[in-house]
């Protein structure tokens, strides 16, 4: 793929179409995280621990927690959702072409939207599993919908494939004024939905669980 371009600095856009401006300022971007180990299968939903080691960082970075599905506990679907700029539509086309790289040697394929200059990606997996223990019974598996450390692998590789666009002058940023209320509702929602006492099982319990039982 060309990864061609000019070695000018990028630009930084603000959106103020927000009608006040948060009491409290965005998220301060942190490192991001080393890529997880590719999971075992079944695919299992994030943990809570998680949630503070991958996706708060993957926040201040401009993701944000999307809704796939609203509904209580498992009823609700999240996803991982980011929107990048470029300077014009062959750098949207070199990107995609790296996300499309990225999504064969991940085998995850996200929602993908694209404009003259601009990507949208929301990423969560379809073959996600949860376990349930019911007294001291074998640990049921159920396919259900919802963030994986496939999607958190998919998102912090793309994120490093938009650096290499920054670093070679390709991108536009765009901060919007509401960032911080985004912030605030993203992690929320994924505390809300994977907080510790919706945890049923253990992990290591549910990987101990063939995998024939759910494939």
């Amino acid at each position: 793929m060309a990864f061609g371009g000019t070695s000018c600095k990028c630009f930084v856009y603000l959106d103020t179409s927000a009608s006040k401006q948060q009491s409290m300022g965005p998220l301060e971007v942190q490192d991001l995280p080393e890529i997880p180990p590719f999971p075992t299968r079944p695919t299992l939903h994030i943990s809570f621990g998680d949630v503070t080691t991958y996706i708060q960082p993957l926040v201040s970075h401009q993701w944000k927690v999307g809704h796939v599905s609203t509904g209580v506990g498992e009823d609700e679907i999240l996803s991982l959702d980011r929107r990048y700029k470029f300077k014009d539509f062959n750098d949207v086309m070199d990107f995609v072409q790296g996300v499309a790289d990225i999504s064969r040697a991940e085998k995850h394929h996200a929602r993908i939207v694209l404009e003259y200059n601009t990507v949208d990606i929301s990423s969560h997996t379809h073959s996600a599993y949860t376990f349930h223990r019911i007294g001291n019974e074998k640990p049921e598996s159920k396919k259900v919908p919802g963030l994986t450390r496939r999607d958190i692998r998919f998102a912090i590789k793309i994120e490093e494939l938009h650096e290499t666009f920054k670093e070679r002058g390709r991108t536009m940023e765009f901060v919007s004024a509401a960032l911080a209320e985004l912030q605030r509702r993203s992690m929320k929602s994924v505390l809300r939905r994977y907080s510790q006492k919706q945890t049923v099982v253990k992990t290591e319990d549910a990987h101990s669980t063939s995998s024939s039982d759910v494939m």
